[in-house]
């Protein structure tokens, strides 16, 4: 099993998703949701989701879907405690990675919380 490098929580707390030395962002459920490529957050199909940086997970209008376990980007809305994480599933079998679409110009940062969470950010129905 690939080692996890951050834990992604939503805005009350709850941790969503597992970033993987590799990039890889999985759920707890043990599925491949997206990848990272640099900064930029992409799903499996090719689409760009938003950004990862310094710990926070950002939508791509810049608001705040998400943060690790230790967010330093600024501007961040107030974050709440972090809840007991929760134990992962085995890891599937990851897909294979799709063409990228161009990322989008970033936008700026906003210290709003997004009505993403960091599972639907990446096309999930939870969360």
């Amino acid at each position: 099993m690939t080692k996890k490098t951050d834990t992604v929580y939503n805005r009350y707390g709850y941790p969503e998703l597992r970033i993987l030395k590799n990039g890889r962002l999985i759920n707890f459920a043990g599925y491949h949701v997206g990848f990272l490529r640099k900064q930029h957050v992409y799903d499996y199909f090719g689409y760009h989701r938003g950004w990862y940086e310094k710990g926070v997970l950002r939508d791509n209008a810049g608001y705040v879907a998400g943060f690790g376990e230790r967010p330093t980007d600024y501007p961040k809305p107030i974050l709440p405690i972090k809840q007991i994480q929760l134990i992962p599933l085995i890891t599937k079998v990851a897909p294979i990675k799709p063409i990228l679409q161009i990322p989008p110009i970033k936008p700026i940062k906003s210290f709003i919380w997004s009505s993403l969470t960091p599972t639907k950010l990446l096309g999930g129905k939870n969360g």
